[in-house]
């Protein structure tokens, strides 16, 4: 899938270069979830010259040695470095004639910008944050009928967007998705993961993990549909006996009658290890 840069949220909005680069935060955590994912990006041959504020353009906020010390505008900078060299020009290959119109409220153009290109693509555009491009879904007319251009703005809409068109898998999903929540797949143990699943039950599991992250620990504790409790089972039963994990003490929930998650507790982060289809491990304990 090809996601198209959306030039026209380049359109001067901020009043100060600072404020751009503090908007890039989440553009940095899109950029790191499509290096993981089978999708790129395409952009429009003339980025670099769209307005950041009223008198810099993109390179100009690339350019910028005001903030050549601070780590964190440096960051930025190689993202916006990366978005300036390293995407295709999709009029290099453009799919939109010139002799259709497409129009829309962003602009007077009829042809040759990103959203209209978008509509013979992937319908799927990347805007930078703009107030006139808050919506996840912008209209474009193509010789007057009505095409929904899909927006994305932030990392979770597209996480979705990726784990539903197969572009990325459940492990890669469920790092991006919930990074920062109460739930970690940093140590999530192979043969016990989400290759153990089929799809359905993948899905089943996948949407736990949203309602629990969507949860205080006080109401997981308190919720009798995760049954969130103690693993313990006899010394001989123990599922993770001379495993990593021996002296941890391991808890479990419930993701569906017979599916359970095994893990355990750092704070307010669970440590996810262990997916069981059946049952049966957890029965004895």
């Amino acid at each position: 899938m090809e996601i198209l840069i959306n030039e026209l949220s380049l359109d001067g909005s901020f009043e100060k270069l600072e404020d751009f680069y503090d908007s890039l935060g989440g553009l940095l955590k899109i950029q790191k979830l499509m290096e993981s994912s089978n999708a790129s990006f395409s952009k429009h041959h003339e980025l670099y010259t769209f307005k950041v504020t009223n008198d810099m353009s993109l390179h100009d906020a690339f350019r910028d040695k005001r903030s050549r010390s601070n780590n964190k505008i440096r960051r930025f900078k190689q993202l916006l470095n990366s978005l300036m060299s390293d995407p295709s020009f999709w009029h290099e290959d453009q799919r939109h004639k010139d002799t259709d119109r497409y129009t829309c409220q962003f602009t007077s153009e009829t042809n040759g910008y990103s959203l209209a290109e978008a509509c013979e693509r992937a319908k799927v555009v990347l805007s930078f944050e703009n107030a006139s491009f808050v919506d996840n879904l912008l209209e474009i007319k193509k010789n007057g009928v009505l095409i929904d251009i899909i927006n994305i703005q932030e990392h979770l809409s597209l996480c979705d967007l990726l784990y539903e068109k197969y572009l990325i898998d459940a492990r890669v999903y469920c790092n991006h998705r919930f990074n920062g929540t109460n739930l970690s797949f940093e140590y999530l143990e192979e043969g016990y993961d989400f290759n153990i699943l089929e799809e359905d039950e993948e899905r089943a599991f996948i949407s736990s993990f949203k309602m629990f992250s969507e949860m205080s620990w006080d109401a997981i504790l308190k919720s009798d549909g995760l049954e969130y409790k103690k693993y313990q089972p006899s010394k001989k039963d123990n599922w993770f006996l001379n495993s990593p994990y021996t002296n941890k003490q391991i808890y479990k929930f419930r993701t569906s009658q017979r599916f359970r998650c095994f893990g355990y507790r750092e704070g307010d982060l669970f440590i996810v290890l262990r997916f069981e289809r059946d049952h049966t491990i957890s029965n004895k304990g």
